[in-house]
């Protein structure tokens, strides 16, 4: 049997530090975590399918995977800010639905399109595939934008070498 005195403690303090603050910025209830563990899964699969759109087409950038980042710091806050609203003004969670749902679309047509750039589209329903057909242009105009930066820099190395 393995010791477990210091990972007990550890999980211990990081649910104690953990659990407070989300209730503080996202309010609390099944409902709450339910809605912010899907909206964060479907941010999480946004990158797993972009990441691995920029790997098979070439546009890989580290600055805009960092871009990226804060991004996604921005989009976990937004539903937070929707709570605070809704304490502000003593409402029932309308804000934070508003603002989870408005965002969470969002989200998951980047992430529809980041799949169906990773080439996994067979697995995308044809109606999902029509719904982001709008977002799917705009990441692939993106992308050979990066790729053409990439090719321009590395030309320009190559003459100044």
């Amino acid at each position: 049997m393995r010791n477990n005195s210091v990972a007990f403690p550890l999980f211990g303090m990081a649910g104690s530090t953990f659990i407070p603050v989300f209730h503080f910025l996202y309010g609390e209830g099944i409902t709450r975590y339910v809605a912010m563990i899907l909206y964060t899964l479907v941010i999480v699969m946004d990158w797993i399918g972009g990441y691995r759109a920029s790997k098979i087409d070439g546009s890989y950038a580290s600055e805009y995977g960092i871009a990226g980042g804060f991004r996604t710091a921005f989009l976990l806050l937004m539903p937070a800010v929707g709570h605070l609203i809704d304490v502000i003004l003593s409402m029932p969670g309308v804000a934070f639905g508003f603002l989870t749902v408005a965002f969470g679309q969002h989200i998951w047509k980047s992430m529809t399109a980041n799949v169906i750039r990773a080439g996994w589209d067979k697995w995308v329903p044809e109606w999902a595939m029509v719904r982001v057909s709008d977002e799917l242009d705009h990441k692939v105009a993106r992308a050979r934008e990066r790729i053409k930066r990439k090719t321009d820099m590395l030309n320009d190395e190559d003459k100044g070498a």
